[in-house]
């Protein structure tokens, strides 16, 4: 018998036991054990951004795939942020007032949850989120965004 079976959220724990022990995920995208959580905190998955208007507010959550702050032409970094959800990508575009409040905790967290607008380019194909503010309950760790949720 599965100890974590015994867990409020057992999905959670066996992602938790995964990402601590393995570093892989064998039962499938290890925010699919939350995504209950997510979606009742208004968050999204990047599969429904494909039906959301451009210039609409979304909250979407991610483990973080690549980041680069390529220098500009007015020399200020913006950041270009890739996450990744158990439906797909969602690039994250972060100016340099937003980094102001939140590049910090980016920068050292593996799980990203951001609000933003959703913006849309080349015929709307292309569908980038502009980042606004950082949500910082679902930002941090993955082991100990895991852990607290396993225990819920």
């Amino acid at each position: 018998m599965d100890p974590s079976e015994d867990c409020p959220n057992p999905a959670a724990s066996r992602a938790l036991n995964e990402v601590n022990f393995m570093s892989v995920f064998c039962q499938g995208h290890p925010l699919a054990s939350i995504r209950q959580d997510l979606s009742d905190t208004g968050i999204i998955m990047a599969k429904d951004l494909r039906r959301t208007p451009s210039g609409c507010m979304v909250k979407v959550c991610g483990i973080l795939v690549i980041m680069h702050t390529p220098p500009t032409k007015s020399g200020k970094r913006i950041m270009f942020i890739t996450i990744e959800d158990e439906s797909g990508l969602i690039d994250l575009v972060v100016f340099p007032k937003t980094q102001k409040t939140c590049a910090n905790k980016i920068l050292t967290s593996t799980v990203i949850a951001v609000e933003g607008k959703l913006q849309r380019q080349g015929n709307g194909l292309s569908i980038s989120i502009i980042v606004q503010r950082l949500l910082k309950n679902w930002t941090g760790s993955l082991a100990e965004l895991l852990s607290q949720k396993s225990k819920k």
